[in-house]
């Protein structure tokens, strides 16, 4: 069972860049492949069966910073199109990831406070999703911090979500396409690694396609008016995985030792 230490050791060598998981997966096809190939569709729906890890290897294995496609891997984050309220917000973030990554006094929610890292951010991190597929329900589960949602299908939104974390969530299917349109969000997540905020009124569109028996895509769309003067989006791959799921909780206790054994030491001069 994989402790927060451990975990707090692999984010801190993807932030430098390099590789962490094994690029081997059991039953992996790499070729592409049309939607109505054998597997890729039961009873009419995707089949989004089996674990899902995010490809860093192949050539569509891009590790992404952030849902901005102009600008992927964070290289120039403040370019984001912010309105002046999510730019204040921006400035004044120190995260442990991206351009302006810093673990000296880090104030990025998960990191310091162990709060969830919200939707969509979720995707950012290295670690297995899968799906539950039901009638009326597709249930997904994130193998990072062991959280959960569930996914009505051809629902409608209440009319005035309650705010949280993960956010009011209703899907589709669309052709070889599970969609998922997510609003009611607090403000309390950034979007990705590089500390972009979002507000109460950020609403997500995933789409994930099973685009060969071993490759899945999912696309991210967000619209946020108060945040962002435009909607923007990008995607990334998963790889079918054996898996298993390991245990990846947020626990205060790991995350002040991993500071202490590890950022101060790294962070702090050596005095002479």
């Amino acid at each position: 069972m994989r402790t927060r230490l451990r975990i707090m050791f692999v984010l801190l060598i993807l932030a430098l860049g390099v590789t962490t998981r094994s690029s081997a997966q059991s039953g992996t096809n790499q070729a592409s492949a049309k939607p109505q190939q054998a597997g890729l569709m039961a009873g009419g729906v995707p089949d989004l069966a089996g674990l899902w890890e995010p490809d860093f290897h192949g050539p569509e294995g891009v590790r992404i910073n952030t849902w901005d496609s102009s600008d992927p891997f964070a290289a120039h984050p403040e370019n984001a199109p912010m309105t002046p309220w999510a730019a204040a917000k921006f400035k004044d973030a120190r995260p442990p990831f991206g351009a302006r990554q810093t673990f000296d006094n880090t104030n990025d929610p998960v990191q310091r406070y162990c709060d969830p890292p919200g939707i969509p951010r979720i995707y950012m991190y290295p670690w297995l999703i899968t799906f539950i597929q039901t009638p009326k329900v597709v249930y997904i589960l994130y193998e990072y911090t062991k959280v959960w949602r569930a996914v009505p299908l051809n629902a409608a939104h209440p009319a005035d979500p309650d705010s949280t974390w993960m956010g009011d969530a209703v899907g589709k299917y669309e052709g070889d396409t599970l969609v998922i349109d997510t609003i009611g969000f607090n403000d309390k997540t950034w979007l990705d690694q590089s500390g972009h905020p979002h507000s109460d009124a950020m609403h997500v569109i995933e789409r994930f396609r099973r685009v060969s028996q071993g490759k899945l895509e999912l696309n991210v769309t967000i619209d946020d008016p108060k945040a962002y003067t435009k909607t923007f989006s990008a995607s990334k791959m998963y790889n079918l995985s054996q898996g298993p799921m390991g245990e990846t909780l947020c626990a205060y206790s790991e995350m002040k030792q991993f500071q202490e054994n590890v950022v101060d030491k790294t962070q702090t001069p050596s005095v002479k």
